[in-house]
């Protein structure tokens, strides 16, 4: 797990929220009316994708995106612009002589094996990973590949069930981190500013956020559908 320095601004607080949504629940018909909704560059875009549950998982993670905006902007849909940038996350705009224009909102989009997942806040930067935690992986293959020797020496030394946890709070962590580094326009290892990461207990997912400050409020919503 990255080891977090101490905060610049320990007094700092706010609140953020983390939307959940187990994207294979939704039906092929629900699926066609969500893709109503995207904008020109995204259809695009969801058009491209060769793979259908990539598509499943790039249409609802837009869709995800709005919903977090409308509900903590208290906005319509209308006034959303998503912009699609290659190889980039997506950048959100608003429309003109809208007030929300000047109001900082801070997002970021995870997804695995069909969940999906945005956090946003409008106080700090975040950077979120998932993982589904039930789908087999080569962790130790996996765990050579991305940790230094430091974690993989600690990795060996414990049980398979002990391993598989720790393997997802270091992968997770390191995920999270880099989407935060990235959010912030940063080299990797180059945050200035203190940050914080947790993990989120759930029953199929492994989730981290990491901010770079501190969040006192997280809420933590689950949807059914969208």
């Amino acid at each position: 797990m990255p080891k977090s320095p101490t905060s610049k601004h320990p007094a700092d607080t706010a609140a953020a929220a983390l939307w959940l949504l187990n994207g294979n629940l939704l039906d092929e018909a629900r699926l066609a009316s969500l893709a109503a909704s995207l904008g020109p560059g995204e259809r695009l875009r969801y058009r491209n994708f060769l793979r259908p549950q990539r598509a499943r998982e790039f249409l609802l993670g837009r869709v995800l995106l709005r919903h977090a905006a409308c509900g903590m902007l208290g906005i319509g849909n209308e006034h959303i612009v998503v912009t699609e940038r290659e190889g980039n996350a997506p950048s959100l705009a608003f429309s003109s002589q809208q007030p929300h224009d000047l109001l900082p909102f801070h997002f970021s989009l995870s997804h695995s094996r069909g969940w999906i997942a945005c956090a946003a806040s409008m106080a700090f930067h975040v950077g979120l990973d998932i993982e589904d935690k039930h789908y087999p992986r080569d962790i130790t293959a996996l765990g050579a590949a991305a940790f230094d020797a430091e974690d993989l020496i600690r990795l060996e030394k414990l049980s398979d069930a002990q391993r598989a946890d720790a393997f997802y709070l270091l992968w997770n962590g390191n995920e999270a981190l880099y989407k935060l580094q990235h959010n912030l326009g940063q080299e990797a290892g180059t945050i200035s500013a203190g940050w914080n990461c947790r993990t989120l207990p759930h029953a199929h997912l492994a989730i981290c956020l990491c901010s770079d400050g501190d969040l006192a409020v997280l809420d933590v919503i689950e949807l059914d559908t969208i």
